[in-house]
């Protein structure tokens, strides 16, 4: 449809503006197919992390049965935003592993009982101690504003438990390593395992345990969040075509479950 439109305004242009037109949108269309490559069994450690507004159990239920939509309920500004963020990461991730500090570089790790798929940035050796690391980046602006990054601080607090949880060892400490993008200044946000705090996103995993059970005996699935597939949420979700049998509709997933 983008392309369409793209072809329309160009339509009393130059052979060479088309056919740069025709570059970008083939280009831009690379993100999309990046995308598509997504297929990862399990639920995601952000999704389980999202505000009581976006979080939905029927989101969440369906992706443990069926496939979802593969980036084209994105915009392609965001999907360039990601990739952005993406480049970032390889840059800490080498810098890492030249210092010899690295344990594990965004390894994906799975919870069976709680079918919790989720992958840290970084485990790192510091001071003879494994310890979480998350990259985030901000503009410059949002740096010099703010001292914390409470969303990734959430984000290392549930990985401290849920490491621990897989390894069996208590994992205590971690932090956010904050990337200003603009001025590549960083800054270091400690976090401390913090237990109450990860309470509501367990218990979060536990209820929909309990909800992919009864969905197995009776297919019965959770309310729907979305008053219709039209819905600002509903165009951005994973689980859009799943959720209401439009589109591809409900394509089983053909993944191993990991053990």
């Amino acid at each position: 449809m983008q392309l369409k439109k793209d072809l329309l305004e160009l339509s009393s242009a130059s052979k060479d503006e088309v056919w740069a037109m025709l570059v970008k949108n083939k280009l831009e269309h690379l993100f999309l197919e990046d995308r598509a490559h997504e297929n990862r069994y399990g639920l995601h450690a952000s999704a389980i992390l999202a505000s009581d507004n976006e979080f939905c159990f029927r989101e969440q239920v369906l992706s443990l049965f069926y496939e979802m939509n593969q980036g084209e309920q994105l915009p392609i500004k965001a999907l360039k935003v990601f990739a952005q963020g993406n480049a970032m990461h390889e840059k800490w991730y080498k810098l890492f592993k030249r210092a010899g500090i690295d344990v594990a570089i965004e390894r994906s790790l799975f919870l069976k009982k709680y079918d919790l798929s989720f992958t840290i940035d970084a485990l790192l050796n510091l001071f003879n101690e494994e310890i979480i690391c998350d990259v985030k980046s901000q503009n410059s602006f949002a740096f010099k504003k703010s001292k914390g990054h409470p969303s990734g601080e959430k984000q290392v607090n549930f990985y401290l438990w849920a490491l621990s949880k897989y390894t069996g060892v208590p994992h205590r400490k971690g932090f956010v390593l904050v990337d200003s993008k603009d001025d590549q200044e960083i800054r270091i946000v400690p976090v401390k395992y913090n237990k109450e705090k990860v309470v509501p996103y367990v218990e979060r995993l536990k209820a929909i345990q309990d909800m992919k059970k009864e969905f197995m005996e009776s297919k019965e699935l959770p309310k729907r969040k979305c008053a219709n597939c039209d819905t600002k949420r509903a165009s951005q979700c994973n689980m859009r075509d799943a959720c209401f049998n439009i589109g591809k509709g409900r394509i089983k997933l053909n993944v191993e479950k990991k053990s």
